[in-house]
Order: structure tokens, then C-alpha cells, then sequence
């Protein structure tokens, strides 16, 4: 009978003795130093003694034999050291036992196929639980095969590797690989191997290349293979008459019978999936040969599976690269803009000295020659100069805006807090524009609506006024004749609300988008009627954002526009003094003024500025001996650099403020735009006030007058 029935013969046996109250003896009963390869059942009552013997004939069948004589089974269990009572065997017990065993006997075919089906389903999920649990392609083939082997009760089972797969997927040959000896690149390799037994020869690493081309068969047979149909040899001896190398080769590895499945990926023959018989021949069931081809469709899946985690592997790192050149190629980047930061820093600071300074000499000596002459100017040189000084005042407001948004721009802007009267800055800033709006018959006026007590403001008074002014240049600007202009003002709690209007061209709304943006200009450029760099509105949004307020506007094209800022109350931690605006408009009052400057330009500019005006100016370079000349000379005010090479300017007017005296001059101190700290210094030393090098012409004579005019504390 079958192998696998003896499970169901001893189920049976066992059932059988349990019904009818026997006593059962097996193989598991014998002691342990008694050898015995057999199978056997003894079973034993008072009406029936048998014994059931099953010895193997080959790997699939087993010899069973039956005996009830009683002196026979006495024998029986007496050789192999069982005691138990033996009785004769009735005819009708017998007739029971054989019957209830040729019924059992009946029933073992459909349950045989019933339990290979079972282990075929079971093997089948293990193989496809392998194949999803792990992208290890090596793993899952070396296991499927050692399981299906044990399965198939094969003796050897191996996959034979064609070349064309990728080489990552091709396991790694050893030494002993054969060499082809025509020194052509082989049609594959036999890759991976399970034998039953280790006295069976391994083919491991083998190659068939040559076989396969003598053998006359094998297009036909490579063409079934492309198809996926399986091959079943039941006698290899009589398939390969005419194929002497395959043949040989069979026989050399023992091979009586052999089935192969091909395993295709997608539509490519990728390998064979090859059983082996070599005991004896074998007979293949369909179902043997359907089961073999289910595995070898589930392993193309695990093939396919590794094959795009193999790609998706590559382009993953193909990735990595690209993200590494990437990631340099923008460190590269990062560094070259910051040396393009770096060098338009130095451009700027470059700029700010060999552009600017020279630019207020040139505003301040054509605005001295204006003033004051060493002859008659005819008309035509007045409007030279009125154009010299005109240009150049346009030019630096250039400069200046650039230089300021760099600065903001990279954060080395600080907010100079101080308290100022709202009414008076906003005054100061309305009538800056008087004369240019009434040249353009523009209507230009100041609302005010702060309530009593609300005047005081905290804030940076340069900045706002600055704020203010570029809305009202725009304002004046983009007005047509016979408009007006507002600039209304009003408190909210803590904010302050300036509001500036004009009846102009307005702005469209798809435009408005664009107006704080940095060199933009809303005009085309071929029509543009109004000159300007684009940069005031950008500047503008940056200071407000800088006080942290905001700016809006509303505006409607043709119908003007409406520009709001709202600033906060700033916080400043030094004691609050109330700084009133001096008005620009104030006359000079005539007195002599003693300059402090080693820089003869500078000098120079302020000297004729100040004559013009009426002042005498007196000026000494070395600022070493500068006390003893203003004890000597007795001025009324005093202007020093603080960037004097021979002495410290600081303590000049440090000095001179320690001297208690009823005619102490008023001291001016010129310090650098670019350094906010050495105007602290100098107020802190005890200046009345500062002026900015490089000279303003107006700032200066504004600052000088207001000092002049001031009532001495």
C-alpha cells in the first residue's frame, strides 16, 4: 500500500481495539536496545490475536503483512521481549476484523488525496508567506527548495539559473565551478540544491550548455518552457537516445526520473525548477507536476518582487547622490551669495564714503556760492548752480535710501527711541513740501486730531519723519495740478495713525501687489514721466515694519490714493526728555563760531556755509591746544569732530563743560551717519547737539541756529 496510508492504518487499528476493549501493542512498546525497522500492531483478546506488520519497499510503498495464528504471535512478541496473553483466534472475530478493515481500506484513497491536498495548501501558503515576509531573495529559494523536496519525497531538487537575469540576482559561483571549455559566455548555472541523503552527488554549480545545444530536442523544449508548461520524464534512459551528453550526465548523477517546471518573470525565462528521482524510476502524477509548476509560478513573483527592490535600491541611491550634489551644489551656492553679500557690504561701505561725501561738498558749496558769492552772479550761473546743488541733493536722497535698506536689510539698523512732539514733526514735514506742491498749483495741508495731552510720542523722530516724507514726496508727485494733498494725524491708545491723501492718478488694484516691493516702478518704463528708483516705498514699508506697525493703502486708478501707517508706542530705557524739531526756517543769529576739523574738506564746506550765513568762523586744526583758543577767543558756539587725529573729541567737550562759567560756548559735536553710538557719546559728554558727517547743508545751518537761539540752562 501507499507510504502515507500507514497513518491511516494505525488510526484505524487503534479505533478498532478501543470499540472492542483490545489490547494494543507497537513498536513504541519495545525496549530500548531492541532494534526493529518495522512497523507492527499486535492485537489481543480472549477472541482474536493478530499482528500487522508493515515493511518498506521503496520510497513510496510499504509490504503489509497479517497473521492471526495464535503460535505465530506468541513467536512474535517473544523475540522481541512483549509478554502478553495469547488466545485462538475465533473464525467469526476474524471475519469482523477483516471486514471492518477491507471497508477502512476503501475509504484510504479519498482520504490520501484529501491529506496530500491539505499538505499541498499548507506548503504552498508557507512558500507564499516566505515570499511576502522577506525581499531576500537567496533565503526564499534555498528554503522553497529543501521544503518541496521533502514534500515531493524527491532525491534531489535544484534551480537551474539562466544568465540573462540581472547580476545582483545570480547567487555567487564558487571556485569549483565548471569553466566552459569553449570559453563562451554559458547559458546558466545551477544555483540552488536540496538532496535527501549526502551520499548522492551534489550538481551544484553545474552548467548544461552544451547538452542543451546537442540535444535535438531542445528548441522544442525551450519553446514549451516560454509557454509554462511543465516536463515530465518518467525514464530519463529512453527520453535522451539522442542526446549522448545529457544522457551521460543523467547517469552519472544517478537520475532515473526527473520533472521540471519553468520559472517565468514577466514573459522572460528566467530558470527551471528540476526534481530528481534516482532510486527508481518514477511515475509523475498530474498533481505532482501541477503542484511543482505552483511553485515555480510563486517563486517568479519573490523573483520580480527582488527585482524591483533591487531597482528601487539603485534608484534610491542613485537619489542619495543627487541629493548629496545637490546639497553641495547649494552649500556652493550659499557661499557664493555670501560673498556677493559680502562684497556688495564692502561696495556699500565703499559707496557710502567715496559717493557720499563727496556729494555733500558738492551740495554745500554750490549752496554756499548761491548764498554768498565773491562776485555778481548773472542768471544763468544761478541756474547752473541751482541745478548742481538740486542734482546732487536728488543723488544723495539715492544713496541714502539704498545704504538704508542694506542696512535693515542685514539688521544693523537699531531704532534711535526718543520722545518728540507729533504736531511739530508733522508740521516740519508738511512744510518741507510747500514750496514743491505750490509750484505744481497742489493744495497741500496738515490735519491734526490729537487730543489734549496726546502730543508726546515715543519713537525714532529721523525715522518717522522719514516715513513721512517719502509718502508726501510720492503724494506731490503723482498729483496732477490744481490737487491736493492731506496729511492727517490722529492717536489711537497707543498708536500713531498718519494718513496721507491726494486727488492723483491712483493705483489699480492688480498693481497695488507690487507697490513695496524694491525697484519697482508702476509705470511702463518707455512712459514713465516721473523719476524716482523704486526705492521709497520699499524703504518705507521696512521702517514702519521696523517700529512693528503697518502701512496699507487704498486706491482706486484715476481717483487717488490713501496711504495709512499705524506705529506703535515704542519702549526706551533711558529718562524721557521731550525734543522739540528745530524749525528749519530759523534766521541765524550772528556770532562767532570756532570749527574743531582736521579734514580740510569738511572744514572747508562749513566754513563757507557758515560765512554765508553770517556767522564768523574761525578754525583750528590741531586739537590739542583747542582750550587755550577758546579761552582766548571767547565764541559763542563751538563745532569739534570726534574723530580728531590729535585729541579726543569726547573729552574736548567733556572738558569744557567742567568749566563753570557764565559764557561757556554752545557746543556741537559732528559725528558719523554710520555711527549712532558717538552721538550718545557726545550729548552724554555734554554737547547741545550733533551734526552728521557727511554735512547737510540745511541740517547744519538748521542745527546751528537752533542752538544759537536756545536759551542757555
Amino acid at each position: 500500500m501507499p507510504k502515507g496510508a500507514l497513518v491511516l492504518l494505525g488510526q484505524f487499528l487503534r479505533q478498532y481495539c478501543q470499540q472492542h476493549q483490545l489490547t494494543l501493542l507497537t513498536e513504541t512498546d519495545l525496549p530500548a536496545d531492541t532494534p526493529d525497522d518495522d512497523s507492527f500492531w499486535c492485537l489481543g483478546g480472549q477472541e482474536l490475536s493478530v499482528v500487522v506488520t508493515a515493511h518498506p519497499q521503496d520510497n513510496d510503498h510499504v509490504v503489509v503483512g497479517l497473521t492471526a495464528e495464535a503460535a505465530v504471535v506468541e513467536a512474535f512478541l517473544a523475540q522481541r521481549g512483549l509478554s502478553q496473553p495469547v488466545f485462538a483466534t475465533s473464525l467469526s472475530a476474524l471475519s469482523q476484523f477483516m471486514l471492518a478493515w477491507i471497508q477502512a481500506c476503501a475509504e484510504v484513497p479519498a482520504q490520501l488525496v484529501i491529506n496530500r491536498q491539505r499538505e499541498r495548501r499548507l506548503l504552498l501558503n508557507q512558500v507564499i508567506t516566505k515570499i511576502q515576509g522577506s525581499l531576500e531573495l537567496g533565503e526564499i529559494l534555498e528554503t522553497t527548495v529543501a521544503e518541496v523536496r521533502q514534500f515531493l519525497q524527491a532525491d534531489r531538487l535544484l534551480i537551474y539559473q539562466f544568465d540573462q537575469v540581472p547580476d545582483t540576482l545570480v547567487k555567487p559561483m564558487d571556485s569549483a565551478a565548471p569553466a566552459h571549455p569553449s570559453g563562451s559566455r554559458p547559458i546558466g548555472y545551477i544555483t540552488y540544491e536540496s538532496r535527501s541523503r549526502d551520499r548522492l552527488a551534489s550538481v551544484l554549480n553545474y552548467t548544461e550548455d552544451l547538452c542543451f545545444h546537442d540535444h535535438p530536442d531542445y528548441p522544442h523544449q525551450e519553446r514549451r518552457y516560454r509557454h509554462g508548461h511543465p516536463l515530465a520524464i518518467d525514464d530519463v534512459a529512453q527520453a535522451y537516445p539522442h542526446a549522448p551528453c545529457m544522457a551521460t550526465f543523467l547517469q552519472e548523477m544517478q537520475v532515473r526520473s526527473k520533472a521540471v517546471a519553468p520559472i517565468l518573470v514577466g514573459q522572460q525565462l528566467w530558470g527551471l525548477l528540476i526534481v530528481h528521482q534516482c532510486d527508481y524510476l518514477r511515475q509523475w502524477q498530474p498533481w505532482e507536476t501541477e503542484f511543482l509548476q505552483h511553485i515555480a509560478e510563486h517563486l517568479a513573483i519573490a523573483i520580480s518582487q527582488a527585482q524591483l527592490y533591487h531597482q528601487l535600491q539603485q534608484q534610491t541611491q542613485n537619489l542619495e547622490v543627487c541629493v548629496v550634489e545637490r546639497t553641495q551644489d547649494l552649500r556652493d551656492a550659499l557661499v557664493a551669495a555670501e560673498a556677493a553679500n559680502r562684497a556688495k557690504t564692502e561696495f556699500l561701505a565703499t559707496m557710502s564714503h567715496e559717493l557720499r561725501t563727496p556729494l555733500t561738498y558738492i551740495i554745500g558749496m554750490s549752496a554756499t556760492l548761491l548764498r554768498w558769492s565773491l562776485g555778481e552772479l548773472t542768471p544763468r550761473q544761478r541756474d547752473y548752480l541751482t541745478t548742481i546743488q538740486t542734482s546732487g541733493e536728488h543723488l544723495l536722497r539715492v544713496i541714502n535710501d539704498i545704504l538704508d535698506v542694506s542696512k535693515i536689510e542685514a539688521g544693523r539698523t537699531v531704532l534711535e527711541v526718543r520722545q518728540f512732539s507729533l504736531t511739530s514733526l508733522c508740521r516740519q514735514s508738511v512744510d518741507a513740501f510747500r514750496t514743491e506742491a505750490a509750484q505744481n498749483d497742489i493744495d497741500i495741508a496738515l490735519d491734526l486730531k490729537l487730543p489734549n495731552g496726546q502730543d508726546a510720542f515715543l519713537a525714532d523722530p529721523r525715522r518717522v519723519r522719514q516715513i513721512l516724507a517719502n509718502l508726501l514726496s510720492n503724494a506731490v508727485k503723482f498729483t496732477n495740478v490744481g490737487g491736493k494733498v492731506v496729511l492727517c494725524v490722529r492717536r489711537e491708545q497707543n498708536d500713531a495713525v498718519f494718513q496721507v491723501k491726494d486727488t492723483g492718478i491712483g493705483i489699480s488694484a492688480a498693481a497695488q501687489s507690487l507697490l513695496f516691493g524694491k525697484f519697482q516702478q508702476l509705470e511702463n518704463v518707455l512712459q514713465r514721466e516721473h523719476a524716482g528708483t523704486g526705492l521709497g516705498l520699499a524703504l518705507t514699508k521696512q521702517l514702519v515694519e521696523l517700529h512693528g506697525g503697518s502701512i496699507k493703502v487704498s486706491s482706486e486708478a484715476g481717483k487717488g490714493s490713501i496711504f495709512t501707517v499705524r506705529i506703535p508706542l515704542q519702549r526706551s530705557t533711558e529718562p524721557l526728555a521731550l525734543v522739540v524739531e528745530p524749525p528749519l526756517t530759523a534766521e541765524p543769529v550772528i556770532g562767532r563760531i570756532v570749527l574743531v576739523e582736521d579734514n580740510e574738506e569738511t572744514a572747508s564746506v562749513i566754513c563757507d556755509m557758515l560765512t554765508a550765513a553770517g556767522y564768523q568762523v574761525i578754525w583750528i586744526v590741531d586739537g590739542s591746544r583747542v582750550l587755550d583758543q577758546v579761552e582766548l577767543l571767547q565764541p559763542a558756539a563751538m563745532i569739534t569732530s570726534l574723530s580728531l587725529a590729535s585729541a579726543d573729541g569726547n573729552d574736548i567737550i567733556a572738558t569744557l563743560r567742567q568749566r563753570s562759567s557764565s559764557t561757556a560756548p554752545k557746543i556741537l559735536a559732528l559725528v558719523d551717519l554710520d555711527s549712532p553710538d558717538q552721538t550718545e557719546q557726545a550729548l552724554r559728554a555734554g554737547a547741545n547737539d550733533c551734526v552728521s558727517k557727511p554735512i547737510d547743508p540745511r541740517q547744519l545751518l538748521a542745527t546751528v541756529n537752533a542752538v544759537m537761539t536756545a536759551q542757555t540752562v
